[in-house]
């Protein structure tokens, strides 16, 4: 009896976590289906990483080549599934550069470019603010 209490015990609530664990991974993976932007988005930003991946990143200006190769190849391979930069995020866009442009002393186009950069990575909805990438709407005939 003790060797049971001292080997089933322990085994048992191994196995009790173990059933734990299982169960609530299965519920967090189907808590939220992605939706089609944020799978394509998702398999554009992996093949933008792989482009500039070899690119090396010893000098400012290297980084700089690094983020401006995946940020095209991103907005290529978007352009290529039927997305396209958001109109109204533009508008949206252009307060906060304005600010940006203020306070971090850039010129108003590297302001918009890092904003525009970072905004492009967005694949989620964000509330309060316009997405980045939009399917244009179809014009009828």
């Amino acid at each position: 009896m003790k060797r049971l209490l001292t080997f089933g015990l322990p085994v048992l609530a191994i196995i009790a976590v173990l059933i734990y664990w299982y169960l609530d991974s299965e519920v967090e993976s189907q808590s939220q289906p992605m939706s089609a932007l944020e799978k394509i988005g998702d398999e554009c930003d992996l093949i933008s990483e792989k482009a500039a991946m070899h690119l090396s990143e010893a000098l400012p200006f290297q980084k700089l080549e690094k983020a401006g190769r995946r940020a095209r190849v991103l907005e290529d391979c978007m352009y290529d599934r039927a997305y396209i930069e958001n109109p109204a995020w533009a508008k949206f866009a252009q307060p906060q550069v304005q600010k940006n442009v203020q306070t971090q002393q850039l010129s108003y186009n590297e302001a918009y470019e890092n904003l525009r950069r970072k905004d492009m990575l967005k694949f989620k909805a964000v509330k309060d603010e316009p997405p980045y990438w939009v399917m244009p709407q179809k014009q009828s005939k």
